[in-house]
């Protein structure tokens, strides 16, 4: 238990810092001019920054329930007809089924919400 607690602490520290880019302007705008041919918007507003970081944290979330999920179902064709195997392994993809339930509906609450938000704040003008 121990090393999947490593491994999926490896897993998130990675999604979190690896995606980071730190990029430098020295003054004659060209990040400006290469974001506006790659058609990227160079100023987000902060409903949309927590809006991505919220669906990013969900997406997490859930991968890590699938994950439990697909360890419960190894679980289960490991336990080799042992009661209290196939128990906790019933147990497991029990919890982990729900964990993805729950996930998935607190992703399309989340999306909707985001969304309305952005779309009240982009039609104010704010």
């Amino acid at each position: 238990m121990r090393t999947i607690r490593h491994i999926a602490s490896s897993l998130a520290l990675w999604l979190i810092y690896v995606p980071v880019a730190y990029a430098q302007d020295l003054g004659s705008g060209t990040l400006q001019q290469v974001a506006g041919q790659a058609n990227i918007k160079t100023e987000a507003t902060l409903p949309v920054i927590i809006g991505n970081l919220v669906r990013i944290f969900i997406g997490l979330l859930g991968i890590i329930f699938l994950l439990l999920t697909i360890y419960a179902g190894f679980l289960y064709l490991t336990a080799r007809g042992d009661s209290e195997k196939v128990e906790h392994a019933k147990e497991t993809l029990q919890h982990g089924v729900i964990g993805l339930v729950i996930i998935s509906a607190a992703y399309a609450i989340a999306s909707f919400v985001i969304n309305a938000l952005t779309a009240t704040t982009q039609a104010t003008g704010s």
